[in-house]
This record gives structure tokens, C-alpha cells and sequence, in this order.
């Protein structure tokens, strides 16, 4: 019976470890992509975002300035909602606008241009017919793969935001583009959903477009990236404090319903794990409720002898440790061993096309751990409080028989 309880308890603890490790793999896959994929800061207009930004308003060397020696880029951006369509193919999309001369290093479609090149932006582009020049637009891979696009040929963006009376006047409706560069980040959101333009062709997809937005350079917003994101709460004060008129968004608020998801899971299935160990623990009670059942002429004879409740109570939680601790020491072993071969010695690959990572990640979290085996410990414990306080109680002649 002892064996089995400390089977338990071992089972218990390295489910855990295993368990928890690959949760925390992936959530640090995924934060890794969030912090790669998107700014660490955006700063927009706080009374209306669509009103947008003068750059003739803001100097951005005060704004570095302000937000201290953890900037490491400041760029800024135009952001809107249009379709894209190519043939017969039509499709909803993002479109995002960066200033060509400079390397757009906040976002994941920079360094991951699988065709073309990301500079094409900013300059005129003829089509594969040679037959017109047109500025040029970058597409996420499977973006491009929902229009069935190449290339170098036509894309055309239809504005939602124009009016009827824009198409009266002339104003922006469609504009044509040369696909001039596909990118593959491996962020969904960008991959599938975004279109990259220069700074002045987006500028034309904000809502009430006119020549007034070119002449003061209106933009969305400016994006950040830190030394340290996780410092970005600091840096956005210091930056308000200088230009209250902006509202910083930061990356925890832009994916905070994603963060609550992974923190809410990893809690879920923690508690969920952790009642392998209770049934253990409730397996260690029986083990030792067991024990004293049988143990009775010899706890009554120790009593005889003059063995005090307080030390036979020990001797029973001694045991109750003692089956949590090997239980608990084989558990992290085991755990652990699993964690190090999956990671370093033979990965666990995921079927293609489900999962968006290749191989099963791993995590190790020294301190998730501790608290795990305390708490495998504490469960042991309290399991031999009962069967221990029983045998205390035991008379010295209740289990002495004498014929």
C-alpha cells in the first residue's frame, strides 16, 4: 500500500511538471510573437483616434527623449480597414503604412519578405505587363494565397470609408497596386490579414480624406519599441506626462483578452492536476488508517512503555512525510526527465496545419515547480493528520490481548 501511495503522488507531481511546462511554452511562444509581431507602445490621439497625429505638431526626438534611453525604435504609422481584390478574388484586409526609408523593425512583416522586398513600397513598380507604373503593395503569404496573386501583377483597394459623394467628385474609391513583395512572419493576424503600403498611399484610406492630411502629415499613430517591454507601463507615463494629448495603448492592452485566456487556462488545468495529487494524498490516509488498524498491539505496547501521544503522533506523520517526500522527489525526476528529452533529445512534432508550431515547446519554471512540490507536501501532511491523531489517542490496553 505504501508503494502505491507513493506511486501517486509521483504520478501527481510530474503530470504537473509536464503539463505545465508545455503550457508555458507555448505561452512564451506566443508572447515572443506578440512582442515580435506588433510595437510595445502605440501612441494615438486621445480625444478621437481617427482624427490621427500632425508629425508637424509632435517632434519625435522629444518623444524619445521623454521616454527615456529604453526606446530602441520610434516609427510612425497609418492604419486602416479596406478590401483588397484581384481578378475575381475579394477579400477583407488591413492595411498598414510605414515610411520606406527606414526599416520598419516594429513590425513582423520586416525580415520576413520571402519575394520581393519591402523597400518596393516607396518607389513606382511596373506590372508584369510592362504596361504601367504603379506604386507597390506587400501582402502577407496567405493573404496573397486568398487572392491567388503573383508577383507583379494588379491589386486593387477599395476604400470603405468613401462616400458616394467621393465617387461623385472623384475622391479615392479604388487604387491600383503592383504586388511587389509577399512576407511569411508566422503571426497569423499579419500573414492572412495585412497589406503594406508607404506612409503617403495609406494616409488616403483615413476616414474624410483630403490634400489637407498631406500637408500636415497626419498619421494614425506612433509606434515604440522598448528595451524592455516589460517596462512599457513606465515609459507611457513618462510620455503622457510630456504630451497629454496622447493616449498610449500598450501591448498588454492590445492582446489582453489573449493573456487572460492563457493565464485563465493555465490556472484551470493546474487545479484540475492537482487533484491527482489530492486522490494521492486521500490514498496516504488510507495507507496509514490502514497502518494503525494493524499496528494496534504495537502502538499499545509503545503506550505501555511509557511512549507519550505527542511522539506516537510523530512517528505516524514521519510516515506520512516520508511516503509525500520519495513520492515527491520520484515525481520531479520523472517530470523533469520528460521535460529534458522532449526539448533536447527527441521533440514531439505537431500535425502540420493544426498547430502553428512544429514541434511540442517546453518551458522550464523553477519556481512553478517549488510551489508544485509544496503543495504535493503540504497535501501529505494534512493526509496524515487524521490516522496520526488516531493512534495518539489509542489506550495502551486497548490492543494488548492477553490469553
Amino acid at each position: 500500500m505504501t508503494t502505491v501511495s507513493i506511486a501517486g503522488v509521483a504520478i501527481g507531481v510530474a503530470a504537473l511538471i509536464i503539463v505545465l511546462s508545455v503550457m508555458g511554452g507555448f505561452e512564451n511562444d506566443l508572447r515572443e510573437k506578440m512582442l515580435r509581431g506588433q510595437p510595445n507602445l502605440e501612441l494615438v490621439n486621445k480625444e478621437n483616434g481617427l482624427i490621427g497625429i500632425s508629425l508637424k505638431d509632435i517632434s519625435l526626438d522629444e518623444i524619445k527623449k521623454a521616454a527615456g534611453k529604453g526606446v530602441v525604435g520610434l516609427e510612425p504609422f497609418c492604419r486602416a480597414e479596406i478590401v483588397l481584390k484581384q481578378s475575381k478574388h475579394m477579400t477583407s484586409a488591413s492595411i498598414m503604412g510605414v515610411r520606406p526609408d527606414i526599416d520598419s523593425s516594429l513590425w513582423a512583416f520586416n525580415g520576413t519578405v520571402i519575394e520581393g522586398d519591402l523597400a518596393s513600397i516607396g518607389r513606382s513598380n511596373q506590372d508584369i505587363f510592362q504596361e504601367q507604373s504603379l506604386p507597390g503593395i506587400v501582402l502577407g503569404e496567405s493573404l496573397a494565397i486568398q487572392l491567388g496573386a503573383q508577383l507583379g501583377e494588379i491589386i486593387e483597394v477599395i476604400s470603405p470609408n468613401a462616400s458616394f459623394e467621393d465617387a461623385l467628385s472623384g475622391g479615392t474609391v479604388v487604387r491600383r497596386y503592383v504586388l511587389s513583395g509577399i512576407f511569411r512572419s508566422g503571426v497569423m493576424n499579419y500573414d492572412s490579414k495585412m497589406a503594406v503600403v508607404s506612409l503617403s498611399e495609406s494616409r488616403k484610406y483615413m476616414a474624410e480624406y483630403d490634400e489637407s492630411l498631406d500637408e500636415d502629415e497626419i498619421v494614425t499613430g506612433l509606434a515604440l519599441s522598448l528595451v524592455d517591454p516589460h517596462q512599457v507601463d513606465t515609459v507611457a507615463s513618462a510620455i503622457v506626462q510630456r504630451y497629454p494629448s496622447l493616449q498610449p495603448v500598450t501591448w498588454k492592452q492590445m492582446n489582453e483578452s489573449l493573456l487572460f485566456a492563457l493565464m485563465l487556462e493555465k490556472m484551470t488545468m493546474s487545479l484540475i492536476l492537482s487533484l491527482v495529487v489530492l486522490v494521492a494524498a486521500f490514498s496516504i490516509s488510507g495507507t496509514m488508517m490502514m497502518t494503525v488498524f494493524y499496528k494496534k498491539p504495537q502502538v499499545s505496547l509503545l503506550r505501555a512503555l511509557g511512549v507519550s501521544k505527542k511522539s506516537v503522533s510523530t512517528i505516524y506523520l514521519l510516515h506520512g512525510n516520508f511516503i509525500g517526500l520519495v513520492g515527491i522527489f520520484l515525481g520531479l525526476i520523472i517530470g523533469l526527465g520528460v521535460c529534458f528529452f522532449i526539448r533536447y533529445v527527441g521533440s514531439v512534432q505537431l500535425p502540420a496545419g493544426v498547430y502553428y508550431l512544429r514541434s511540442l515547446p517546453v518551458k522550464f519554471l523553477p519556481v512553478d515547480y517549488v510551489y508544485i512540490c509544496l503543495g504535493a507536501f503540504l497535501f501529505s501532511l494534512l493526509a496524515s493528520v487524521y490516522p496520526a491523531y488516531i493512534a495518539a489517542r489509542q489506550a495502551p490496553s486497548q490492543g494488548l490481548r492477553f490469553n
